[in-house]
């Protein structure tokens, strides 16, 4: 036998597995939509029932993040489900077990599932929506961000003065056009609803370290 023909034996016999079935590729994901956080200029710092509402509906990545599954795994074998809950029916997620979600990564680790954080600054210049999906281990597996500016506008300054007046002839009316320069007014920088459907569609971008199927394991060896 050859020196080329023993290391392709050789490295076959390293990385020989048993087939893997359709149960195998099986792999249940539940994700855990967290609370906004909201950071202000000065600070502070709150939560947004709105935006909580908002984020919630967005959030729904399940088809997303099942083909990006696939993509990591075998897309045509890959089965799985991807079950996404918020702070009105966690306790209804089949691994529930209570805790405090003031800290919903380490809940997720107890509780095992995956938990989308999000932290939203506002200030006076610009507001940022950062989303960041962690993983049963607590291991951040994905990520996404937008930035809002505000804008400047400039109202036009002007009024028209009208004078009566009463001539030998009969009255009159006069016009006085004054005009200033224009006034700069600053407009706050806003987070709209389509800038959280965009985050919510970049943090669908899971790593491949999310994905815990033999074919996902068997993939990360060969190529470490």
């Amino acid at each position: 036998m050859t020196i080329l023909m023993m290391f392709w034996a050789l490295f076959a016999s390293a990385y020989a597995q048993e087939p893997v079935t359709e149960n195998d590729e099986y792999q249940l994901v539940q994700i855990y939509v967290d609370i906004s956080e909201i950071i202000t200029a000065d600070g502070s710092t709150g939560t947004s029932a709105p935006l909580n509402v908002l984020i919630s509906h967005n959030a729904q990545l399940s088809y997303q993040i099942k083909n990006r599954l696939q993509y990591w795994s075998n897309p045509d074998r890959w089965r799985g489900e991807v079950n996404v809950y918020d702070w009105q029916n966690v306790k209804h997620m089949p691994t529930f077990k209570n805790c405090d979600y003031g800290d919903a990564i380490s809940c997720g680790v107890k509780n095992k599932h995956w938990t989308l954080r999000t932290v939203v600054y506002v200030g006076d210049k610009f507001s940022t929506i950062t989303m960041k999906m962690y993983d049963d281990t607590g291991k951040q597996i994905a990520k996404g961000s937008h930035t809002a500016w505000g804008t400047i506008r400039w109202k036009p300054r002007w009024k028209i003065t009208k004078i009566k007046e009463q001539g030998p002839f009969g009255g009159g009316t006069k016009e006085i056009f004054e005009m200033w320069p224009p006034e700069m007014q600053e407009l706050p920088p806003l987070i709209k609803p389509r800038h959280i459907r965009q985050v919510c569609y970049s943090v669908s971008e899971i790593n491949q370290r999310s994905c815990r199927s033999p074919q996902c394991e068997y993939n990360r060896n060969i190529w470490k």
